[in-house]
């Protein structure tokens, strides 16, 4: 058995994805929260070296992904611009 399919409608045009007010903060930002789980959050910290207590844990190799508790977070807070990337 053969059949043949025929498109019906003319694909949409796909545009450019205009940059919003969100996206030049989130580029400003020093860090970014990429997720949070209890009360620890894996944070992009953009090349910020973070080092200490309430490290617990990186990812990548370029060292730019952390997971911090929350008491560091705040601390980070007061010292930096941080905004959520979800």
């Amino acid at each position: 058995m053969k059949t043949t399919g025929y498109f019906t409608t003319p694909k949409p045009i796909r545009r450019k994805y205009p940059r919003t007010l969100i996206d030049d903060q989130k580029d400003a930002a020093d860090m970014l929260i990429e997720g949070c789980e209890g009360n620890t959050y894996t944070v992009n910290t953009k090349g910020i070296e973070l080092t200490g207590k309430g490290v617990k844990c990186r990812y990548n190799n370029d060292g730019s992904y952390y997971e911090i508790t929350e008491r560091l977070l705040r601390r980070l807070e007061a010292q930096y611009n941080i905004m959520t990337n979800f």
